[in-house]
């Protein structure tokens, strides 16, 4: 119905906003917490490279979702048209199928092919349950997932534009940070029903964690090659 494709459309963007938000600040955070370490003193050049490579990170991540979903989209209609001509050809081999497809479900034997043969040849209703019609669109996926990981790439970067020193302006990429990623642990929790309190930490710790290793990866690089600008 209009109504569930709706509610399975707004759920698809969610989805792809949260991913791709997620994705911008865990990555970005992780680049400019470690050039902070490289560049103590030019937060500027940290705050410019961030950007930079969130800019290339968003169209990857665009990109990639365009490719998926029409991926996808073709597989499925690839194999819509081979099940068409099965049904044309013989449509017992098609009823076969189906009941194939119910027992690999996990469905028992006897239930697989009781239902298999209640639908019987009706090649309306096999079609409705041999396939899931997707109202994915690759254009708007790829605009929320690219869109959404800009957004995400802002939080941990603003700082270095604003601040003296790429150490003054660390605080600063953590705190909204921390911010953006409580936000994507809140609203993953909110779809998907799970605990609020255990997505947050989980996604602090981790989002955290990796900017604490990128940190003491930047220390090491200064010391091998005696960058500091």
């Amino acid at each position: 119905s209009f109504r569930k494709e709706q509610k399975g459309s707004a759920l698809t963007n969610v989805r792809d906003f949260v991913l791709g938000m997620n994705d911008g600040l865990v990555e970005i955070l992780g680049a400019v917490t470690g050039l902070s370490a490289a560049y103590a003193g030019n937060p500027l050049l940290v705050a410019v490279s961030g950007l930079v490579v969130g800019v290339a990170g968003a169209l990857s991540m665009g990109i990639g979702a365009f490719i998926s979903v029409r991926s996808q989209r073709q597989i499925d209609a690839g194999t819509r048209a081979r099940m068409e001509i099965l049904f044309a050809v013989s449509p017992q081999r098609a009823v076969a199928e189906y009941r194939e497809r119910l027992q690999d479900s996990g469905l028992p034997d006897d239930v697989a092919g009781e239902v298999a043969e209640r639908v019987g040849t009706r090649q309306e209703a096999l079609a409705r349950l041999l396939f899931r019609d997707s109202n994915e669109n690759e254009w708007r996926s790829a605009l929320f997932t690219g869109g959404a990981y800009l957004f995400g790439v802002a939080f941990p970067v603003l700082p270095y534009f604003l601040a003296d020193s790429s150490r003054q302006a660390l605080f600063g990429s953590i705190g909204f940070a921390g911010l953006a990623l409580a936000l994507v642990g809140g609203m993953i929790a909110l779809v998907s029903g799970i605990s609020l309190r255990g997505k947050i930490m989980e996604m602090l710790v981790s989002g955290f964690s990796a900017a604490g290793l990128a940190y003491l990866f930047g220390h090491l690089m200064q010391a091998l090659f005696g960058v500091d600008v």
